[in-house]
């Protein structure tokens, strides 16, 4: 079973620079439609805004021991539209991917309303590799920190709550010290 390995960096882009860069550029870009079903279970709809495609994923993460087992499959849309009626959360946003070095980065830009409201960074290693490698140059302007292994600040199931997503920005603007202080204080279900 494939071990999810990824880092999380929180991004500041309060001019839409970076997005407008990505918007401009070739890399590849989806929007995604994601459900929260219970507890590691969630649902996508990856929309290919290059070619135009759509795909429908069913995705369950679990941690066992200190690495978390991720399973992804395709379903229909029947099966997804089914799933997202009983949804409990949902979150969409704009994701490009590029590959920097031999290792996938992707950079989320999550919406409300059509209007982005937070934009993160991830990069997914390999299984046993435990180094975070330095923001590539497209967007080591825009970082405003990290994250560690299994950490949730950056999670999108936390991140899809507005409020909170502007709490962690402003956290992250302050310093460490604000960042493991909200997440020590705030409650998200």
């Amino acid at each position: 079973m494939p071990i999810e390995n990824e880092y999380k960096f929180a991004l500041h882009d309060p001019e839409g620079k970076l997005e407008a860069k990505l918007l401009a550029s070739d890399h590849f870009r989806v929007e995604i439609r994601q459900g929260y079903i219970r507890k590691g279970a969630r649902i996508r709809e990856w929309h290919d805004l290059q070619s135009q495609t759509i795909r429908y994923i069913f995705t369950y993460k679990h941690r066992v021991d200190d690495d978390v087992i991720e399973v992804e499959t395709d379903i229909t849309e029947e099966d997804f539209n089914r799933l997202w009626s009983v949804r409990e959360y949902d979150v969409t946003k704009i994701r490009f991917k590029f590959i920097v070095d031999g290792m996938t980065w992707d950079v989320d830009f999550l919406k409300d309303h059509g209007k982005t409201y937070f934009s993160l960074a991830e990069v997914e290693l390999p299984e046993a590799q435990r180094i975070v490698p330095t923001p590539p140059a497209l967007i080591k302007d825009y970082v405003l920190g990290g994250t560690g292994r299994h950490d949730k600040t950056l999670s999108n199931k936390r991140l899809l709550h507005v409020d909170y997503a502007k709490q962690v920005e402003a956290a992250f603007i302050a310093g460490e010290d604000a960042v493991q202080e909200l997440v020590s204080t705030y409650q998200v279900t």
